[in-house]
């Protein structure tokens, strides 16, 4: 999620609970007011009906529907205002209404009279439907504020955060080029943008040293490997006994494991760096077929029954050699860790490569084959990365990879899409 959508989020939801607890609130204190002040009103009414009894008016010509006056015993003690709901009849609505009743009681000229006065309560839901109707005229009325607001931020000051962001995307160590990010005026901004260029130029500095140290390393045992190699092979043909050639035969085994474990990890670099070329459209059912046929004779001589079903016409965006390693390592994976007589099942369409072989049960988790110098013990003589390299083009490519046993079948599915 964006970074403004998350703050719009956030001041939605802090404004959002304001405002509810804003209206618990009001709508306490506005019913708490209304009632003391329409109490105060009916005392104050009820003060002026007991004034005009002293001066003199006749009590049964002063009752009406809204007041009541009732004689009370003179030794009872004077009564003090008194407050509560009750229902009357309302004859404007010609109905019974809930109303506040105020009663209070006065000894005027020898008798004890009790006057009460009745007034329409303002209704719960009534106050409710008013402070809703309010609080969602203003949320909606700050909802469009926010959006507008927010919107103006995401144009004007996140415009230089957007565009380090679209620059930094755009860094490559093929380039070779540290960033240069432009000032934006926002402290932040720049701090986040000086420190983005220091560490641009340093990682620039430390792959170029990592890569000539690998690329060294590469060359100079690969030379004597290769003459390590050649003697190797003379003393091969020379007059030997069993013995030492079994030492021979050895020696010459680890020296080959040693050039390949070196070629392998030396591709594995170059992937994790991208500096393969661009991607560019390639036929990769002509490549499985190519392959197929080069590793024919190693599938017969493993008594192996191929059965494959090759969509033709697969184009994949992926660089030619690049492609060829991914294949040839899933199908020698497939060849190696097979057992005599067993299968191949190759099927490959526009979305998905899935090559299953029969083969013993894994000894530890398949999902960890997929790791640098995971191998079964069976196995020594296989370097452990052919699967890694598998995985690290998915993941430069975006394919997705999966290694699953379904005993007795190994499965490993690459999803193109």
């Amino acid at each position: 999620m964006k970074l403004i959508n998350i703050i719009s989020l956030w001041f939605l939801g802090i404004t959002l609970a304001a405002l509810l607890i804003g209206t618990i609130v009001i709508y306490e204190k506005l019913g708490s007011e209304i009632d003391f002040e329409l109490g105060m009103e009916l005392d104050r009414q009820i003060e002026s009906y007991a004034q005009r009894i002293e001066q003199g008016a006749p009590v049964e010509k002063l009752q009406y529907d809204k007041l009541q006056i009732q004689e009370l015993p003179m030794d009872w003690p004077t009564e003090e205002l008194w407050l509560r709901d009750t229902l009357a009849y309302h004859d404007p609505m010609n109905r019974n209404e809930t109303q506040l009743k105020a009663s209070r009681s006065f000894k005027i000229d020898g008798k004890h009279y009790r006057i009460s006065y009745y007034n329409l309560v303002v209704e719960a839901d009534d106050i409710t439907e008013t402070i809703v109707l309010t609080m969602l005229t203003v949320f909606l009325a700050q909802l469009l504020f926010i959006g507008f607001f927010l919107w103006a931020i995401s144009k004007k000051i996140f415009r230089p955060f957007h565009t380090s962001l679209e620059q930094l995307q755009q860094f490559s160590f093929q380039k070779n080029t540290p960033l240069k990010l432009t000032k934006s005026g926002v402290y932040e901004f720049d701090l986040l943008n000086t420190f983005l260029e220091k560490m641009s130029t340093k990682l620039l500095k430390d792959y170029r040293k990592i890569k000539e140290f690998s690329e060294n390393l590469s060359h100079e045992i690969q030379t004597p490997s290769a003459v390590v190699r050649g003697k190797l092979e003379l003393l091969m043909n020379e007059s030997i006994n069993e013995q030492q050639a079994a030492l021979i035969q050895a020696a010459f085994d680890s020296n080959e494991r040693i050039r390949r474990i070196v070629k392998s990890l030396a591709i594995l670099a170059k992937l994790e760096n991208e500096e393969f070329e661009s991607p560019e459209p390639m036929d990769f059912s002509e490549g499985m077929q190519q392959m197929l046929s080069r590793l024919e004779e190693v599938i017969h001589m493993h008594d192996l029954h191929l059965k494959k079903d090759i969509q033709p016409g697969v184009i994949l965006q992926i660089h030619p050699y690049v492609a060829e390693i991914l294949i040839h390592n899933l199908l020698t994976n497939a060849i190696k860790h097979n057992v005599d007589g067993g299968e191949i099942d190759i099927l490959m369409d526009e979305s998905m490569l899935q090559i299953r072989n029969s083969g013993k049960s894994p000894s530890f988790d398949p999902k960890e084959m997929l790791g640098r110098f995971k191998k079964d013990g069976e196995h020594q003589d296989s370097v452990g990365l052919g699967l890694a390299i598998v995985n690290q083009i998915c993941k430069n490519y975006g394919f997705t990879l999966r290694y699953t046993f379904d005993k007795p079948f190994h499965s490993i599915q690459v999803q193109f899409r």
